[in-house]
């Protein structure tokens, strides 16, 4: 194989969580040239990779119909594909294959895909995130991908030079409901006590600038507090790999913690964690589920599902144990 082409999900989460799967093409082709065709949105993500890649980047909607397919591929100046991978469930996305002329076409079989594709598979149902994109490898290799292989990202700088020095866990305060930070974490940290806390938000930086300062003034002064507001996510990376530990509620952000090595909590109030948790990366990670202390799956309701309170102490309990504070 001399040239692969990946085309990559728009969801933040699932492309992070392709990431074994990226590792495991690279693996097997070490040779070969790979080509991503991503979104735009937070592509930074990808330079955390250990290996060198070519970006053909997209916004978001710009493939509506193959033929938006067809003039991105002619203007790509991808040539002589011989596999392709298409890691989405779009009809549009499965025709990259053919308007690059790749002889090798993988992807999941359902619907109209089915006629775009020469090696495909059912999408599996109730498996991880990352076992599905593998199942991917396995229909074109014949192999499957080494379960116990653990994935880590390249090495980076640390974003405080005296991170050894003075320790520190990560909360991150997303998601932000009603433009307001929850209640629930003013009684965490009037639980944990003598801690250095990087108080960060993975989404609405913009907001979260305006609010930061505020909700630091009416925090427990027994701790100290350093609110960071990011550019993009290599700064946020050489902050997360550094900590003692990330305490995060479900989404990319838990999985790019993991990914960088960082020791990963996660809380789910609605998400189930065996799909998503971030279990396919080289690091000690654990979460906490509603479910698990005893609270009903909350129902939908509108773009955003109604998140229960946790209760705060077990997560303080389960914090102080995972990350190992004094």
């Amino acid at each position: 194989m001399k040239t692969i082409v990946i085309k990559l999900p728009f969801d933040l989460e699932e492309r992070i969580l392709s990431f074994p799967f990226l590792h495991a093409i690279r693996n097997k082709y070490p040779e070969a040239d790979i080509h991503f065709i991503t979104p735009k949105f937070n592509i930074e993500v990808l330079n955390l990779l250990p290996f060198k890649a070519f970006y053909h980047e997209f916004d978001e909607d710009e493939f509506k119909t193959v033929f938006d397919v067809h003039r991105f591929c002619v203007n790509s100046k991808i040539y002589q594909v011989d596999l392709f991978f298409n890691l989405t469930n779009s009809f549009s996305d499965a025709s990259f294959g053919l308007a690059l002329k790749a002889p090798q076409r993988v992807g999941f079989s359902d619907g109209w895909k089915t006629t775009v594709l020469n090696q495909k598979t059912p999408r599996p149902r109730g498996h991880h995130v990352c076992e599905e994109f593998l199942s991917l490898y396995k229909v074109h290799t014949g192999e499957e991908a080494d379960p116990r292989q653990k994935v880590m990202s390249r090495e980076i700088e640390p974003h405080y030079e005296d991170w050894s020095s003075a320790p520190y866990i990560v909360i991150d305060l997303a998601p932000l409901r009603n433009a307001m930070i929850a209640d629930e974490w003013i009684e965490f940290f009037s639980m944990i006590q003598n801690q250095k806390i990087i108080l960060i938000a993975s989404q609405d930086q913009e907001k979260i600038q305006s609010m930061m300062s505020t909700f630091v003034g009416i925090l427990p002064k027994h701790n100290t507090y350093i609110s960071f507001i990011y550019k993009n996510w290599i700064e946020l990376a050489k902050v997360l790999a550094f900590s003692r530990g990330v305490l995060a509620f479900q989404g990319p952000l838990p999985s790019f913690a993991a990914y960088l090595g960082a020791r990963t909590l996660v809380l789910y109030d609605h998400d189930d964690p065996q799909r998503t948790a971030p279990l396919y990366f080289m690091t000690d990670i654990a979460f906490m589920s509603l479910q698990e202390q005893g609270q009903p799956e909350p129902a939908k309701e509108g773009s955003l599902m109604p998140r229960q309170q946790f209760n705060m102490e077990a997560v303080f309990i389960k914090t102080m144990s995972f990350f190992r504070l004094d």
